[in-house]
């Protein structure tokens, strides 16, 4: 047996202390700053903004958080 290096995925409990810088250089840049430090200052906003899957939620998730969310059209 050789020295297997077993690499554990991120779990969603960890993005808790992620700080803006991380989140800035992991989020595409039509996310603006001011979602990126609510996301880094918010954990609740964090995980709301991980589950969007839909325009609906995207709507949601700017009238909770008073925010202008636009995410990049998939295609």
């Amino acid at each position: 047996m050789g020295d297997a290096i077993q690499s554990t995925p991120a779990m969603p409990e960890e993005l808790g202390d992620i700080s803006y810088e991380e989140l800035r250089a992991r989020l595409p840049q039509e996310v603006g700053d001011e979602i990126v430090r609510l996301l880094a200052n918010s954990a609740e906003a964090l995980e709301d903004f991980a589950t969007i899957q839909t325009e609906q939620d995207i709507a949601n998730f700017n009238k909770k958080y008073g925010v202008n969310l636009v995410l990049p059209a998939e295609g």
